[in-house]
């Protein structure tokens, strides 16, 4: 019989999910080079706004200075826990915009054949892993203009323009080794001749060819085996889950008051009123992520009715909670973002095993999320639906279980292996962790509590 040994809870420093290349690699420092050194062009409406946000709050233009300076003071101090990882110079505020002003015109690329997916992620972490960035990041007001900035970089994505990663066999995304990585062949194109995806997130988005070959669904009539609602890894598991709880550094704790709840009043009202913080409560949460070669939208992990139309949360983007992480596009941090970042809520009632709660996450620039327009209130829906989809938005996905008196959830597969609670996490940027997780597949089963 498998046996799990107890994993003391730990602080897993830059966690990679292949988003980035590798910490320090020559990679990074073309991109870094590349970007602060191509030439600047005039600023975006949403890059000023910005901007003149910063200049007119004397406490905000404090924390981007400070950060700055912080900045100057890893490169220099020749930090331990930034060894081997080449910290992009940001001098002031003038270099901050300019570079987000560059960003928003290019789309993830590769680099001497290694992809730097969060170009704007890659920028900030000169300055988000500093006392004066995390606490910036953290701002809603300042996530506020970050999000109109995103939004124009999601824009240009969807647009002819996006797509120079694809007008080329062998280069980019369609060299051979990326290919392998997202496994080319099983996928519906836009067209079958180059540049076979019309825009960036047209690919982002992308559908199978043949999705009950390639993702069948595990026991489609059987509420008592649960389903994964995305393609990922599995960053942990938890039960009995608090409605309250606060974070340290020893570990990261999940709060529901504070997954379930929303700075929007309508969004709020709608959570207090079917009572989901006392729903969940000592109930299980099932968290994997992403990485960029993943099938990018969600399905109906149980057969049920949607309980309220889902809605889109607004939060942070490069906000922290682990620091220093120089490197891992705040992957790490995880359980914390689910708490504070912008991210989608849905919850599908069920007859016979309670409510599920399903949370799209985003991390970093990644941060759109899409329902279905059939996820709307009273629908009647089965596993293996299409729930909705990241365009170019999200790199977790959250799972919440109610709790089922005379239950029990088991985390296991559908060969009965089972998922480990603190399973290993990657630490370089080819690595996908321990356990990773396929949409439509078993990843728990409900049985008699004294089983």
């Amino acid at each position: 019989m498998y046996t799990e040994e107890k994993v003391v809870p730990r602080t897993p420093y830059a966690v990679q999910s292949n988003w980035l290349p590798e910490p320090g690699s020559t990679s990074m420092q073309m991109y870094f080079d590349e970007i602060l050194n191509a030439e600047s062009i005039e600023w975006a409406p949403s890059v000023k706004a910005l901007g003149v946000f910063i200049e007119s709050s004397p406490v905000v233009k404090y924390l981007v200075e400070n950060a700055c300076q912080e900045n100057l003071n890893i490169i220099e101090a020749h930090l331990e826990s930034a060894e081997g990882v080449r910290i992009p110079r940001i001098k002031d505020v003038y270099t901050l915009l300019d570079t987000f002003n560059k960003i928003l015109s290019r789309a993830p690329a590769f680099i001497n054949d290694e992809l730097v997916g969060l170009p704007f992620s890659a920028f900030v972490v000169g300055i988000d892993p500093t006392l004066s960035g995390s606490e910036l990041f953290g701002l809603p007001m300042f996530n506020e203009k970050m999000s109109v900035i995103l939004q124009e970089w999601n824009t240009f994505l969807g647009t002819e323009a996006s797509n120079v990663g694809f007008r080329v066999d062998g280069k980019q995304w369609l060299s051979e080794a990326a290919k392998k990585q997202y496994d080319f062949p099983i996928w519906k194109k836009d067209s079958e001749t180059l540049p076979y995806w019309e825009s960036w997130n047209s690919f982002f988005t992308r559908d199978f060819k043949n999705a009950a070959i390639s993702r069948p669904i595990d026991s489609p009539t059987d509420n008592s085996v649960v389903n994964s609602a995305n393609d990922g890894s599995l960053f942990r598991w938890r039960g009995n889950v608090s409605k309250k709880d606060v974070f340290w550094l020893k570990d990261m704790e999940y709060s529901l008051s504070d997954i379930l709840s929303s700075s929007v009043a309508s969004q709020q009202d709608t959570i207090d009123q079917h009572n989901l913080v006392e729903m969940f409560a000592g109930g299980y949460v099932f968290q994997t992520y992403l990485n960029p070669y993943n099938f990018h939208r969600w399905w109906v992990p149980v057969n049920g009715t949607v309980l309220f139309t889902p809605f889109s949360i607004p939060g942070n983007f490069f906000n922290k909670l682990v620091l220093p992480d120089f490197a891992g596009a705040t992957t790490a941090s995880l359980p914390y973002l689910a708490q504070v970042n912008a991210r989608g809520l849905i919850v599908i009632e069920t007859e016979d095993y309670g409510n599920v709660c399903c949370i799209p996450l985003g991390m970093s620039e990644v941060s759109t999320v899409q329902f279905n327009e059939n996820m709307t209130a009273g629908a009647t829906v089965q596993k293996g639906d299409e729930m909705g989809m990241f365009n170019y938005g999200g790199s977790s996905f959250v799972l919440i279980f109610e709790k089922v008196p005379g239950k029990e959830l088991v985390f296991q597969d559908a060969s009965g292996m089972p998922y480990m609670e603190n399973p290993p996490l990657p630490s370089g940027s080819a690595g996908t962790g321990g356990q990773p997780t396929l949409i439509g597949a078993q990843i728990g089963v409900w049985q008699d509590a004294d089983q």
